[in-house]
């Protein structure tokens, strides 16, 4: 009897192993057929693969590891603990204050990665509409009806003069005497354009250049060109022995610093704690004037 059950186990095990020799031989025959050329080298007595076939499982694994990247980062992504969340800022805002609140940042979020977008204003607000930015940092409040803004502290004007300038020497100045030196501005389209523009009204300034960058700026205020006007955020850009800053008299006009999103559109969680975490950090912020 045992040498029956014997016999019928052997022959049970050699059929399944011909039934599923057999099933892999289709499968691997369907394969083949899909991709276009064998995989495999195969006679009666063995199976391997060929060239083709290592190259193929090599493009296999990648395909798996990258899927299953991908279904982490998801899932990461949905929890706030990894992500990319891009800022788009005026550059004149990224000289002191928010570098170094971008580092703090990326000293307690590791995982989070922050792109910055630096461009004009209105690219500011044509990058949050685009969907290409989460979140702008710009100087003014834009049109409510589209953008969801939060005003995050006051930035005040400061005349930059050379150190043997008449007014380097002065406590403070208005803009009428500023109106009668040759004045070195920034180009129309930036920012603080606009606002010198409206300082300006009622004066008529001297313009003996035009620039957009403010090294070009530092460079030629150093070199004793003339004289101009910047805000208290750029000052540590012209932090120069041969540049004086003088602050104004009795002057009304400051530059709102404006947090912006898409009134339209959620943010994702992390770039929605990191809002918060702008905002918190500009409550505790004080402006170059009032150090």
């Amino acid at each position: 009897m045992m040498s029956l059950w014997d016999a019928l186990r052997m022959n049970m095990m050699i059929s399944y192993q011909e039934l599923v020799r057999t099933f892999l031989s289709s499968l691997i025959a369907a394969l083949e057929e899909e991709v276009g050329y064998r995989l495999f080298d195969r006679d009666t007595r063995k199976v391997q693969l060929n060239g083709n076939g290592i190259h193929f499982i090599d493009i296999a694994r990648r395909l798996i590891q990258s899927h299953d990247d991908a279904v982490v980062e998801i899932a990461s992504y949905a929890t706030g603990y990894k992500g990319k969340i891009v800022l788009a800022v005026l550059p004149s805002m990224a000289v002191e204050w928010l570098p170094q609140v971008l580092a703090e940042h990326h000293r307690a979020h590791p995982d989070i990665k922050v792109e910055l977008l630096d461009t004009q204003w209105d690219r500011c607000l044509k990058a949050i509409l685009d969907g290409r930015a989460d979140l702008a940092l710009t100087a003014g409040q834009p049109s409510p009806g589209t953008f969801s803004s939060r005003m995050l502290f006051a930035d005040e004007f400061f005349l930059i003069c050379h150190r043997s300038h008449p007014l380097a020497q002065r406590e403070s100045v208005d803009v009428a005497e500023v109106a009668q030196q040759a004045f070195v501005g920034f180009s129309q389209g930036t920012s603080i354009r606009q606002y010198t523009d409206q300082l300006m009204a009622p004066h008529s300034f001297n313009y003996v250049l035009e620039v957009r960058q403010l090294t070009t700026m530092m460079g030629l205020i150093a070199a004793n060109y003339g004289v101009s006007i910047v805000t208290g955020l750029t000052l540590f850009q012209f932090q120069h022995k041969n540049i004086a800053i003088v602050p104004f008299r009795d002057l009304s006009l400051q530059r709102g610093i404006y947090l912006v999103t898409d009134k339209e559109r959620q943010l994702s969680q992390c770039a929605s704690e990191f809002y918060e975490f702008l905002q918190e950090k500009a409550e505790s912020f004080i402006p170059r004037s009032a150090r």
